[in-house]
């Protein structure tokens, strides 16, 4: 919804919010189905690490928040220590994704606790996504490009892969997510 339309709200009888348009209804309506793929996401999932630097294990957590405007994901991995990652690895990030209406896009920021900013433009599929960076910040003429495949609603594997300047895309690891059950189910 564009700035002047959020500005625009109204309160009708009995207190509660409304449109001043239409056309602000479909906006969001259609903000609605770019988010169709995500919401495959919200959850806690377990997740089995392979890639570059070995094999580790870790969690991810995602949640809607502000009203289903943007999807916050947050992510803890542990590698122990092995023969392509002799001390092992404790790794965090914090990805937020958001519509951006203006290119009617999903847009992901990631947060990579070793100080790398990424943001990326995902493309959606109903049982795939994939986001292709458009910055990498701490990581002059860096690409890379994550894929989330769907297997069914408990079960997904997210491949990222990494080039540095000049180079193709490799994969740098393939990670399979199973979904944890929920207590409040």
């Amino acid at each position: 919804m564009s700035l002047a339309a959020t500005l625009a709200w109204t309160v009708v009888p009995g207190g509660s919010p409304a449109f001043a348009d239409e056309e602000n209804a479909r906006e969001n309506a259609q903000k609605r189905d770019a988010w169709a793929a995500h919401r495959l996401l919200p959850g806690r999932w377990e997740i089995e690490i392979d890639g570059r630097l070995g094999q580790g294990t870790g969690n991810r957590h995602y949640e809607f928040i502000f009203n289903d405007q943007f999807l916050i994901g947050r992510h803890a991995s542990i590698r122990l220590p092995q023969e392509q990652s002799p001390e092992g690895d404790y790794h965090r990030e914090l990805s937020i994704y958001s519509f951006d209406s203006e290119r009617d896009t999903i847009v992901l920021r990631q947060f990579i606790v070793e100080g790398y900013v990424l943001q990326f433009t995902c493309d959606t599929e109903p049982m795939r996504i994939v986001c292709e960076t458009e910055s990498i910040e701490n990581g002059t003429g860096m690409a890379a490009r994550m894929t989330l495949e769907f297997a069914n609603p408990y079960r997904f594997s997210e491949v990222f892969e990494l080039a540095s300047p000049g180079e193709e895309l490799q994969v740098y690891f393939k990670n399979t997510f199973t979904r944890m059950p929920s207590l409040e189910d």
